[in-house]
């Protein structure tokens, strides 16, 4: 069975002229695959991974390559043209992706490029693109473990910091005091899970909490000690963007690392920094 929209594995049927005609079965019959998306040798009774999406003519077509936004997903896109019926938004396929003037929250501009979710709609067979992203956000509570790793689209800024989607499917946030690396609308990252509100939004952190950011922050330090002769002047009362600068993390993170080095023996915390104990030291 094919599945428009999503990526599909089909049988290689014949090979002529600039392509490749793959079984469609009797819903589809051949569907054409050009030869330049094919970068290996390729023979009939082979399986070719393809994605499948239509045309203005409703026929199917086939393609190697993957959208820049996978329909279930969001994203942003810029808009190839407009007209009265809607606009065509480039996917980073030969064929862009229509968003039927109906699924505009606002006036789309040739160049603009707007946050939308794509998907396959059933009435009309095609993927389409809308910008009423709300429908599709997850209105049940998320279930995450604390540090689970999620797919994480910064969809705006905030005062407080990013608003973001997760996993595609829930709202959330990632606060600016604790982003130690660059960011921006539009970008896809990974992120960890710190708290699930009661509201069901997220907040959502660039890197591990808790212990685990402990000990992968701990070798950074350890490291920095060695590389300047066993003493840096840097400590719990340093500036916290000096620390952010020097370590990638906050001063909370940071604090807590040299507490549980210093617990272990393995620097002696003083007034201007903190110095690496000898290992004759950290014996005693």
């Amino acid at each position: 069975m094919l599945n428009i929209g999503e990526m599909n594995s089909l049988k290689v049927l014949r090979i002529a002229g600039a392509g490749y005609y793959l079984d469609g079965g009797d819903a589809e019959g051949e569907i054409f695959l050009p030869k330049t998306d094919v970068h290996t040798d390729v023979a009939v009774g082979d399986e070719i991974k393809v994605f499948l999406y239509r045309n203005a003519k409703r026929n199917a077509v086939a393609t190697t390559h993957e959208p820049s936004v996978m329909p279930g997903q969001f994203g942003f896109l810029s808009a190839d043209s407009v007209s009265t019926y809607g606009a065509l938004l480039d996917w980073g396929l030969s064929t862009p992706v229509f968003m039927p003037s109906r699924e505009w929250k606002t006036r789309i501009r040739v160049g603009g490029t707007y946050l939308v979710y794509v998907y396959y709609d059933k009435e009309t067979e095609q993927v389409i693109a809308t910008m009423h992203t709300e429908r599709y956000i997850d209105q049940s509570k998320p279930e995450y473990a604390m540090n689970q790793e999620v797919s994480v689209l910064i969809t705006d800024t905030h005062p407080l910091g990013y608003k973001v989607f997760v996993d595609d499917a829930f709202k959330g946030m990632i606060y600016a005091n604790e982003v130690f690396e660059y960011i921006e609308v539009g970008m896809r990252v990974k992120g960890y899970v710190k708290y699930v509100r009661p509201d069901g939004k997220i907040d959502v952190a660039l890197q591990k909490q808790g212990l685990s950011v402990v000990n992968s922050i701990d070798d950074l330090i350890i490291a920095d000690l060695q590389r300047s002769g066993g003493f840096i002047p840097v400590s719990d009362k340093s500036d916290p963007d000096e620390i952010a600068d020097r370590f990638g993390c906050s001063k909370k993170a940071f604090k807590k690392c040299i507490g549980v080095l210093y617990k272990h023996r393995r620097i002696a915390i003083e007034e201007d920094g903190i110095r690496l104990l000898s290992t004759k030291d950290e014996n005693k």
